[in-house]
């Protein structure tokens, strides 16, 4: 018994799909942590860097973006790079005071930014 058809198209599909799946779970990851965010001066919705298979350790106390938009827009390329399923997407945030504000630190979020985004980003994926 042989197969009549090749099976790279199949794989070439699955593979696009599972790209197309990793990028809309980070997307939505990221929106979920810069607008789940404190914001008194922007610095920390700011400081959201997203790393495709490795990690930074950067941060910038002089970079502010209260509405967020220019961490998601910065973010959004680097999700849009992601070729080929499977890569580590890292959405980190490394300034000095980022622990307290998960901890709940802030009134804003009292719960935490990453631990919700997490929560919410399983919630909708599973």
């Amino acid at each position: 018994m042989s197969w009549s058809r090749s099976l790279s198209g199949f794989t070439d599909q699955v593979e696009k799909d599972l790209t197309k799946k990793q990028k809309d779970m980070a997307v939505y990851a990221l929106q979920q942590i810069i607008f789940g965010s404190p914001v008194m001066d922007g610095t920390y919705r700011g400081n959201h860097r997203v790393t495709v298979n490795g990690e930074t350790q950067d941060y910038d106390l002089s970079t502010a973006d209260k509405s967020g938009q220019m961490t998601l827009n910065e973010g959004l390329q680097v999700i849009g790079s992601i070729s080929r399923p499977f890569g580590t997407v890292t959405i980190q945030n490394n300034l000095p005071y980022g622990e307290r504000l998960e901890n709940g630190w802030s009134d804003q979020a009292p719960a935490g930014v990453y631990s919700v985004a997490e929560q919410s980003t399983k919630e909708r994926f599973k």
